[in-house]
């Protein structure tokens, strides 16, 4: 009998690669550090070194053609929503999207990738192609779910997610070339509610506020479905990151009112939603994760005092060893690990 391939999140932050794989009940993880970043507007600029990077993982861990899954890049993702109005079904929604975005539906980027954040799964049969290009998202679809508008469309309207096809494309090539099999990409919020699902309460329209080096996501929940984001640059010139005797030293310079500003930006993005978008939605609490490294100590009470909303940092639900929990940092790449599973 084969042996199932194993499976590894990856999550791309700035200059860093974290790396996470369970194995036999076990977690491994890591990171690396590069010496220039990944990713800047729309490509990918440092292919070389994120190739090397991935290849170093898997040879660390010790695995021949992993399945690799990431996390699409924020900064080029964006939560629509469309009016259900008369449509019925999934292809339906998926045959006005193709023709609809980029000119009803203005994006920021060219040839646009998308799939509906909110489907009834069919009784009988299971649909093996959940992502739909917007190239192809007029063929033929054999199994039809048909959307129940009470439960499955937010408000009169179906949340779709958008991101770059290009950009996917230039991560996947580098994860062929390292050795590694593109599994999936994932949209960071709904991978960090999954795992995160006993230390959030679903039933609320809530706030997830990813923090990371200087850059921020803004998601907004309601009825279990991500309904509004915004991505925020706050602090991006300030921080330096270099590896000290094998550990990877992350800092920054006037990190305090940069969050305090950024705090604000949170209570006015929340006011914003809840008077424009979804007026009859209350936000009832905030939660804070990400890879920054003050996220309990300075992240966390910032957030706090600006909103004057509820808000916690939700406990990580793995443990490193017996008595120790896995680093905050290290969540989402456990997250991406753990898709499909």
């Amino acid at each position: 009998m084969l042996r199932k391939k194993e499976q590894i999140g990856i999550d791309i932050q700035k200059n860093i690669l974290r790396y996470c794989m369970v194995r036999n009940g076990r977690w491994l993880f890591g990171e690396k550090l590069a010496k220039t970043t990944f990713l800047r507007e729309n490509q990918l600029v440092n292919k070389r070194a994120l190739e090397e990077l991935l290849f170093d993982i898997f040879q660390e861990l010790q695995v021949k053609n992993p399945r690799v899954v990431l996390a699409a890049l924020n900064s080029k993702l964006l939560i629509r929503q469309v009016p259900l109005k008369e449509m019925e079904t999934e292809k339906e929604i998926r045959e006005f999207l193709f023709f609809e975005l980029g000119a009803s539906i203005p994006l920021p980027f060219e040839d646009p990738i998308f799939d509906l954040l909110i489907l009834n799964p069919p009784k009988k049969s299971k649909v093996k192609n959940k992502r739909a290009k917007g190239k192809t998202s007029s063929a033929p679809t054999k199994n039809i779910r048909t959307i129940e508008r009470n439960r499955f469309a937010v408000n009169g309207n179906v949340p779709i997610i958008v991101t770059s096809e290009k950009l996917l494309e230039q991560v996947g090539e580098s994860v062929n070339i390292s050795g590694g099999h593109l599994a999936g990409v994932d949209f960071s919020a709904l991978a960090y509610t999954k795992v995160l699902h006993h230390g959030i309460n679903l039933g609320e329209c809530f706030v997830l506020v990813e923090v990371n080096y200087g850059e921020a996501t803004i998601t907004i929940f309601e009825a279990l479905v991500p309904v509004y984001m915004q991505y925020e640059v706050y602090n991006p010139g300030n921080w330096h990151f270099k590896e000290v005797d094998g550990e990877i030293e992350i800092g920054s310079l006037d990190e305090q009112s940069a969050l305090k500003e950024f705090g604000v930006l949170i209570k006015n993005v929340i006011t914003y939603f809840e008077t424009e978008v979804s007026k009859n939605s209350k936000v009832a609490h905030v939660y804070v994760v990400g890879s920054h490294p003050k996220l309990i100590e300075d992240v966390y009470a910032m957030i706090l005092v600006q909103t004057d909303l509820p808000t916690s940092v939700p406990q990580v639900p793995f443990l490193q060893d017996a008595d120790t929990r896995m680093p905050h940092h290290y969540l989402l790449a456990a997250s991406l690990a753990l898709k499909g599973e």
